[in-house]
């Protein structure tokens, strides 16, 4: 099996075997780098992580892999349209609060965004260059789990009243200081490149 990874052929030290004790080791080995595999092709077909054809006998095996930073340096490029997005679905949502489709778009969204401000405690420094970002994560950490619980039990008018009375001025927080996260994260980054 000819192995490549994000455009490299690699040597694993193994030359032939089950494709899952093949991706294993694989992984093991990218992780070791902090990275994670972003996308698979299987004899030059891509597949999805769900549906490994495991019992296939692949001759190629090509994957990319992202760092955690260049992940996040991506979502945080997005975030920006994302974010206008969300501030008109939020004005749309009290002209109609009954809304269920805008609510459901406003909840993906702040989950979508949970993940972006856990990724950057877990995966950067920034907790080290803004003191109080820790303090935060925990706010939005709070009130992210209270929406998603209310939003679990249909009770709608909770979550509207979460989005107007925290979520809003979180988003906005996040919104003020991503390009300040940005340029830290993509500078963590390139430091990391330096020395790899």
């Amino acid at each position: 099996m000819d192995i490549f990874i994000n455009g490299e052929k690699v040597d694993i030290g193994i030359k032939s075997g089950k494709l899952m004790t093949v991706l294993q080791r694989i992984e093991t080995k990218i992780m070791k780098h902090g990275e994670v595999i972003v996308e698979l092709r299987l004899d030059g077909e891509s597949v999805d992580g769900r549906e490994l054809p495991l019992n296939k006998k692949v001759k190629v095996l090509e994957m990319k892999t992202r760092s955690h930073r260049q992940i996040l340096i991506e979502s945080l490029y997005l975030f920006e349209a994302y974010a206008e997005k969300f501030h008109k679905s939020f004005e749309e949502l009290e002209e109609n609060p009954e809304d269920i489709t805008k609510i459901f778009e406003l909840v993906s969204f702040v989950e979508w965004t949970s993940g972006i401000v856990f990724s950057i405690k877990e995966a950067t420094k920034i907790d080290m260059l803004y003191s109080d970002f820790d303090e935060y994560v925990l706010e939005f950490k709070k009130f992210a789990e209270e929406m998603s619980e209310a939003f679990k039990k249909e009770d709608y008018e909770e979550v509207i009243e979460l989005f107007d009375g925290a979520i809003f001025d979180l988003i906005e927080d996040l919104r003020a200081n991503s390009k300040d996260y940005l340029r830290e994260i993509m500078k963590e980054e390139s430091k990391k490149n330096l020395f790899n």
